[in-house]
């Protein structure tokens, strides 16, 4: 019997630390409710971005002055953190179809929903509608942060 378990054993250690890295997935968790983001596009969209241009009314406006450090971050584990006109915030995603919901980290816990436009490695388009009575629609072009 001891001669058998010393045979034994190269292969059962072997299986016992093997097995772990098949049953890992390699492509990113995200929180998601309903259709979620193909692996692509998740990996397109997990990142840093930097806000270029506010689009409003049919006017493009380049980020400068209070937005000029905006950006917004998708991570991979469903965090999300935002610089808006300085005022940064932080919460979580999720994602169906081509909406993005995010939710704040704060008492009153605002959910605010974009619509992905555009995406790709360089570009993020997202459309933000606010609230009524306003109702007007905003798009906001990203590309990727530069690291600092």
């Amino acid at each position: 019997m001891t001669k058998l378990f010393k045979q034994l054993m190269p292969f059962i250690l072997g299986c016992f630390f093997t097995l772990p890295a098949f049953t890992q997935s390699t492509a990113p968790v995200l929180k998601t409710t309903g259709s979620t983001l193909s692996p692509d596009r998740s990996k397109m969209l997990c990142k840093a971005w930097q806000l270029d241009t506010i689009s409003e009314f049919g006017t493009d406006n380049k980020a400068e002055g209070k937005n000029a450090h905006d950006a917004i971050t998708f991570g991979s584990d469903g965090s999300f953190f935002m610089t808006q006109d300085g005022t940064v915030m932080s919460g979580s995603w999720s994602c169906s179809g081509d909406r993005i919901t995010v939710e704040t980290v704060s008492p009153d816990k605002n959910k605010l929903n974009f619509q992905i436009i555009s995406l790709s490695g360089n570009r993020l388009v997202l459309a933000y509608q606010f609230p009524a009575p306003d109702l007007t629609k905003v798009q906001y072009t990203y590309s990727p942060k530069k690291q600092e």
